[in-house]
């Protein structure tokens, strides 16, 4: 019923301005989420440029795992918040990036692993999450036995295993990290943890959009160039500012959530 109702509405919408589009939306908060202000920082960057470009956006959410697949498949216009990958592209058009992930280190509060390069951290026991990827260069050592890690079903887990010291450190996104600890930890846990300022990989964030789609080149390039004059205005920044803003205001869990 779901994906039927997303179909009416888009034929109707399409008979009226001709420049609807659905894309997938997965959960990677703050930068995107059905429940988050706007839906997140990345949604709100790219619902803006296509509204700015001439596209009105129906955002789909689906399991994080149905979000790329489904424009491949042609079952959705497209998706965002993806870095560029050789079997992606094979059904996928590429906008230039939104947006860059800058993933960092996290550790526990008064400890110290200083690094030059990531072989540097092969003393260290590191969290992974299961499913989330890394960088090529952080998969190759894993690979080499020169990194070793331990995996966990979320980003959650690991850090509720770092907080106990069954790892030492926990890499993720420099913006996602500290917004989990606050959603997910108590004020004092909050305390005990802390990322690294250094980033060891800077992931572009891309929308795609599907090669099935017939206009699917004029749609990136329309894109394209919205995105370059909000870049240029500073208006995107400033979009992206106050979507941050308002999610950093939502009201925190209570302890019985």
């Amino acid at each position: 019923m779901h994906r039927l109702f997303l179909t009416l509405l888009l034929c109707a919408s399409n008979a009226l301005a001709g420049s609807t589009l659905v894309l997938t939306l997965q959960d990677y908060p703050p930068f995107m989420g059905d429940s988050l202000p706007a839906k997140g920082l990345l949604s709100a960057a790219v619902v803006g440029v296509f509204e700015r470009a001439g596209y009105h956006i129906v955002l789909d959410p689906v399991p994080n795992n149905r979000a790329i697949e489904a424009p491949q498949r042609g079952l959705a216009d497209g998706s965002f918040g993806w870095a560029k990958t050789p079997e992606r592209e094979r059904g996928l058009y590429y906008t230039e990036p939104v947006m860059s992930l800058r993933m960092v280190f996290c550790q526990r509060t008064g400890k110290n692993y200083p690094w030059h390069t990531l072989a540097d951290l092969s003393p260290y026991l590191i969290g992974t999450t299961l499913g989330n990827f890394y960088s090529d260069q952080f998969d190759s050592l894993v690979k080499a036995g020169t990194l070793h890690t331990d995996t966990a079903p979320s980003d959650d887990a690991n850090l509720r295993k770092l907080l106990i010291g069954r790892i030492d450190l926990f890499p993720i996104d420099a913006e996602v990290g500290p917004y989990l600890m606050r959603r997910t930890l108590s004020p004092h846990d909050q305390t005990a943890l802390t990322c690294q300022d250094k980033a060891y990989w800077s992931a572009p964030l891309h929308v795609v959009i599907s090669k099935k789609h017939a206009d699917g080149p004029k749609i990136v390039a329309d894109f394209d160039h919205a995105l370059a004059q909000m870049q240029h205005s500073g208006e995107l920044a400033r979009l992206i500012d106050d979507t941050r803003q308002h999610i950093l205001d939502q009201p925190l869990p209570t302890p019985s959530q």
